[in-house]
């Protein structure tokens, strides 16, 4: 077997979930395309513990089918270099909610990727080897980086033809004097799961981002966020986030029917906005939608978040600092 020689009888993992900003080249005349911004979050995560078994076993969780085939792909992967591993048997306690805009499937299969690849002692782990067989982190790779380090994340965008995760161009640790408050509506969620589903068809169809555009999203990325989080400039940094999301959500309106996803979203976007955010974002095709706020304003962004959420139907509201550390992955 290659790495230790010792195989461990159980591995936790503690994984943070992930918001998304938006993309801001999905023309591509450089070279390279969608490069994602993004920020890792201490809450929800995703918490499992793998222990070796005759057979593939999962416990807890509402995605027990696809742990169990992750499982399996991981095992196939190790058998190849020489991991006698049967079986593992894991246990979920904490999960992310599924296809809302927080990221729960990379952080699933690298979990679960991680836990098999450290009880078989296959040291350092490769974290893009366990994305790519995975199929994930192929487009955007905030899940990765996310996993790996977790803070402000700005990926390089990826290469046609080349099944490898985009770069990292860009860390940021953001301290917690800035606040996340997060909202999940409820009402929106089956058009996102819809939409989900056919979600090739309708990048597919998406018509070429206008470069000037890109050009603007480029501009904003590099100016508006990177230059300002270097600087601890978080309000300055959050705000130009804000306008970034607003902006591209003009491009994806076709599709989802307006800047954002719904009218919830955009209704909890400007109640956080006018109770002292320094911005709303949408994640992703939502229905997440996140404020980014000083820590002193946080209680009251919270409570008019819990409010809109309340006049749109009911849903998940909770405040949280951005996770810097990235997955916490313990042996014993």
């Amino acid at each position: 077997m290659e790495g230790d020689d010792r195989m461990f009888s159980r591995v936790r993992v503690s994984a943070p979930s992930h918001v998304h900003a938006g993309n801001y080249d999905i023309e591509g005349s450089i070279g390279r395309l969608y490069g994602t911004v993004g920020l890792a979050l201490g809450e929800p995560r995703l918490t499992l513990e793998a222990s070796p078994s005759h057979s593939v076993e999962v416990e807890g969780g509402s995605r027990r089918r696809e742990a169990e085939d992750l499982a399996r792909l991981y095992l196939d992967k190790v058998g190849s270099r020489g991991c006698r591993l049967e079986g593992v048997k894991i246990r979920i306690y904490e999960e992310i909610p599924a296809h809302v805009g927080l990221g729960s499937t990379t952080a699933l299969a690298l979990s679960i990727g991680s836990s098999i690849y450290r009880i078989c002692g296959l040291e350092p782990l490769d974290l893009r080897e366990l994305a790519v067989t995975a199929g994930r982190s192929l487009v955007s790779a905030l899940g990765l980086y996310s996993f790996e380090q977790g803070g402000l994340i700005v990926d390089g965008g990826f290469v046609r033809g080349e099944r490898r995760p985009p770069p990292l161009v860009f860390r940021a640790h953001v301290p917690g004097s800035v606040k996340v408050v997060v909202a999940l509506p409820e009402r929106p969620i089956a058009k996102i799961l819809d939409i989900k589903r056919r979600e090739d068809e309708l990048l597919a169809r998406m018509p070429p981002m206008d470069p000037s555009m890109a050009g603007w999203a480029s501009r904003v990325v590099l100016l508006g966020i990177m230059a300002n989080a270097a600087e601890g400039r978080w309000g300055e940094a959050a705000r130009w986030m804000g306008e970034f999301n607003r902006r591209l959500g003009e491009y994806w309106a076709g599709e989802q029917g307006g800047i954002y996803c719904c009218s919830e979203v955009e209704e909890i976007v400007r109640a956080m906005v006018d109770a002292g955010a320094w911005s709303g974002l949408q994640s992703s095709w939502g229905p997440t939608v996140y404020g980014l706020t000083p820590a002193r304003r946080a209680a009251s962004v919270l409570e008019a978040a819990r409010r809109a959420v309340e006049r749109v139907g009911g849903g998940k509201v909770w405040v949280t600092s951005v996770d810097n550390v990235g997955a916490v992955i313990s042996s014993f």
